[in-house]
C-alpha cells in the first residue's frame, strides 16, 4: 500500500473525510509547493493542518496570521528555509488588501524562492527560500481572493487549491495516531518522460487550476514527492494512481467560480458550496441541520434554498427532505467525495 493511501487510511479511521486533505497537504510540503485549504468554519481545516504539523516536525512552523509587513520581522528565519509554513487562519488578517498581499507575496516567495521588496516604509528581502505554505480560508474570503488582480497575476498559477466539502458528524477532540517517513529528497527522484495516458489524465486534472506551462511544472513535482514520500527515488504507476485520486477535488473550482469576463469579474458561489458540503456529510439533509450548521433560521434556510435551484430541491413527503440534484451528484461524485479508500 502506499504511504499517501495509507496516511488517508488511518485519518479517516477517527477523522472522517479528512486523509485526503491530509495527505495532499503533505504532498505540497513534499514538493515545496503553497497550498490554499478552503471548507467553512468547523469542517476540519484546521485539524488537519495540525495533523501535518504533527507529522512534519521539527521542519514545520505555525503562525496564526502572516502580514506582509511581518515577514520583515522573519526575514532571517526565512532565508534558507526548508520546511513548511502553516497559517491557520487567512481571516485572522483585518482588511482584504492585507490578506490578498500576504498570499500573493507568499504563492510568490514558494514558487521562486526569493522575494524583494522595498518601500517607503519597507524593506523586505528573503532569498534560497525551499520551503511550502499552506493556507486555511473558510469560502467567504475567496471572493475578496477571486476579485483581487493578484488572482490572475500571481495566485492562480502558483498554488493548489484544495477544496474539502465533508464536515464531522461526530467531532473529535484528540488527532488520530499515524506517522510518516520523510523519506528521499524528492529532487532525487527520476520520473522519466512526462507522457503516456496517466500523465495525460494527471495533466487534464491539472488544467481545471493551472495553465498547461504550470502543470508540466507542478505535475512532475508532486508526482517526484509521491514517490519520494514512499521512500523511493523512481516514480511509478502507483504514484500516478494516488495523485489523480487526490486531484479529483480539482474539478470544484470550475463549477464554483463563475466569471463575467475571460480575465475579470469573478464570483465564488458561496451558497452552492455551502450545500454541496452539507448534502456531502449527510445522507438525510433537514433544513433544521443547515440551520444549525451555519446558525440561522429554517425560515432563512428556505429563502436560501431559492438561489441553489441547481444544486438541491425539496422532496415533499411525511418528512421534508433536502434532494441532491443530477448537478450536484455529478458535482460529488467528480470530486471524489464518496470514494472508498
Amino acid at each position: 500500500m502506499h504511504t499517501l493511501h495509507r496516511i488517508v487510511r488511518q485519518v479517516n479511521r477517527t477523522h472522517r473525510g479528512l486523509g485526503a486533505m491530509v495527505a495532499m497537504n503533505l504532498v505540497a510540503a513534499k514538493s515545496r509547493r503553497c497550498i490554499l485549504n478552503v471548507a467553512p468554519a468547523g469542517c476540519g481545516k484546521s485539524t488537519a493542518t495540525n495533523i501535518v504539523f504533527n507529522l512534519l516536525k521539527p521542519r514545520v512552523a505555525r503562525y496564526g496570521s502572516i502580514t506582509l509587513a511581518g515577514l520583515h520581522f522573519l526575514q532571517g528565519e526565512l532565508k534558507n528555509f526548508e520546511g513548511t509554513i502553516v497559517i491557520d487562519d487567512l481571516g485572522a488578517e483585518k482588511s482584504t488588501w492585507s490578506r490578498v498581499a500576504t498570499v500573493s507575496t507568499l504563492a510568490h516567495l514558494t514558487y521562486s524562492h526569493e522575494v524583494s521588496k522595498y518601500t517607503q516604509s519597507l524593506q523586505l528581502k528573503i532569498d534560497n527560500f525551499n520551503g511550502s505554505v499552506a493556507f486555511n480560508v473558510q469560502p467567504v474570503l475567496m471572493q475578496s481572493l477571486l476579485e483581487s488582480d493578484d488572482w490572475v497575476a500571481v495566485i492562480r498559477d502558483k498554488i493548489i487549491r484544495y477544496y474539502h466539502l465533508v464536515r464531522p458528524i461526530k467531532p473529535q477532540i484528540n488527532l488520530p495516531e499515524c506517522e510518516i517517513d520523510w523519506g528521499v529528497d524528492y529532487t532525487a527522484v527520476k520520473i522519466g518522460e512526462f507522457k503516456g495516458k496517466w500523465y495525460w489524465k494527471l495533466f487534464q486534472q491539472g488544467l481545471l487550476e493551472w495553465s498547461a506551462a504550470r502543470c508540466n511544472e507542478h505535475i512532475p513535482a508532486m508526482l517526484k514527492s509521491c514517490a519520494a514520500l514512499d521512500g523511493r527515488t523512481k516514480v511509478q504507476l502507483s504514484d500516478y494512481v494516488i495523485l489523480s485520486r487526490l486531484m479529483k477535488n480539482f474539478t470544484l473550482e470550475r463549477h464554483m467560480v463563475e466569471t463575467y469576463g475571460f480575465e475579470s469579474a469573478r464570483q465564488f458561489l458561496q451558497n452552492a458550496y455551502y450545500m454541496l458540503v452539507e448534502m456531502a456529510s449527510f445522507p438525510h439533509l433537514t433544513h433544521e441541520q443547515i440551520a444549525v450548521d451555519y446558525k440561522v433560521s429554517v425560515r432563512t434556510v428556505e429563502r436560501l434554498l431559492g438561489n441553489v435551484i441547481d444544486y438541491c430541491f425539496v422532496k415533499q413527503n411525511e418528512h421534508k427532505r433536502i434532494e441532491q440534484t443530477d448537478y450536484a451528484k455529478y458535482i460529488l461524485e467528480a470530486s471524489g467525495v464518496y470514494d472508498k479508500w
